[in-house]
């Protein structure tokens, strides 16, 4: 029995690496999937249409049994997805950027009401 498994231990390594790539990269295009819905319209029609090529493409290799041809496909649509983060995260910037009053708080000249109040423990 050792020597069965110590003969199939390279192939089952082999075949543990594949369900990890399978599910990592199945994961990745489920997310990226998800996520480039919840964006809407923030995403530009070049980067959505990258975007949803990687996950086609992530889709197509998932009955491969090519663990680094699995892997690079979902590299690529993480790093089609990552640049997009980046460009709405700028765009979030600036305009948080541009909302700031004069002050840079956000404030912009809106008074604050400030309550003085005092705790009491009615327990005592």
């Amino acid at each position: 029995m050792v020597s069965d498994a110590e003969s199939h231990a390279d192939e089952d390594k082999r075949q543990r690496e594949l369900a990890e790539a399978r599910n990592g990269a199945e994961n990745a295009a489920y997310q990226s999937e998800r996520q480039l819905k919840d964006l809407g319209d923030g995403v530009d029609a070049s980067s959505r249409e990258e975007i949803e090529q990687a996950i086609k493409d992530v889709r197509e290799v998932l009955e491969s049994e090519d663990t680094a041809e699995i892997n690079a496909k979902a590299e690529a649509l993480q790093t089609a997805f990552h640049k997009v983060s980046e460009q709405m995260y700028e765009k979030a910037q600036q305009q948080q950027a541009s909302d700031a009053g004069p002050n840079g708080d956000g404030a912009a000249d809106a008074e604050e009401e400030v309550v003085d109040a005092e705790v009491v423990d009615e327990g005592k």
